[in-house]
């Protein structure tokens, strides 16, 4: 009976969602990370003024939020990123995804950016990818110049065009260390009192426990963002 409700309610759920289709995949070495460019009409992303997340079907009964990047309203395209090194539908889904095949999802909710002028740092892991290049994009790193280190979990290759068009963004990567650790020291390196924002985004334990130390740094004045995706 349980399961005859699940999928009636996903049947109606699936209704209300909108429908895109994949136009070109890529996948960074090693392979579990995903690159996934996205065609939509329905979607008015020149109204956006947050960072967004939408919550894509994986799978029956299964559904994932994940945050669109790299925007274009003239053309309805959007970019997600999907870090799929671990079990689940939707790194299973990620890595079989393919051009042409369709994606059924729904705008979930969104995260507010910055308003104070000033420095923006950001400690991310490459889950949150998606999200600061989303920041990234709704700002005037005129106003808010921004600093991003990302985590890495793996030794990815970045792309190159990546890493031209993202000077601001450092990919860290130390073998057999705790993305906290890494992160931390990297953060222990900059001037802490020089910033307005302080965005913290991705593993929740992570984002927890960094958010923790932040606080308790007495040079620390910016306004700390939080958002913790997974654990």
């Amino acid at each position: 009976m349980a399961n005859v409700l699940k999928k009636a309610v996903s049947g109606l759920f699936d209704k209300m969602l909108s429908t895109s289709k994949v136009i070109n995949v890529n996948r960074w070495e090693p392979s579990s990370m995903v690159e996934i460019d996205v065609h939509i009409s329905t979607l008015k992303l020149e109204k956006w003024k947050t960072i967004h997340r939408v919550k894509c079907r994986v799978g029956d009964l299964e559904y994932r939020d994940y945050t669109p990047t790299s925007w274009d309203f003239e053309k309805g395209t959007f970019k997600l990123y999907v870090e799929a090194g671990h079990e689940g539908a939707g790194s299973q889904w990620a890595q079989q995804i393919k051009v042409g095949d369709e994606i059924l999802f729904g705008a979930v909710h969104a995260a507010q950016i910055p308003s104070k002028e000033g420095r923006i740092l950001c400690l991310i892991d490459l889950s949150a990818l998606g999200h600061a290049l989303s920041l990234k994009q709704l700002i005037d790193t005129d106003k808010f110049p921004l600093e991003v280190a990302v985590f890495l979990h793996e030794e990815y290759q970045i792309p190159e065009s990546l890493r031209k068009e993202n000077p601001e963004f450092e990919f860290l990567y130390e073998e057999n260390e705790e993305n906290s650790v890494v992160l931390e020291k990297w953060m222990m390196s900059k001037k802490m009192e020089s910033y307005e924002s302080i965005c913290v985004v991705g593993n929740t334990p992570m984002v927890s426990l960094l958010r923790k130390k932040l606080k308790a740094i007495p040079e620390v004045e910016a306004r700390i963002f939080a958002h913790g995706f997974w654990s």
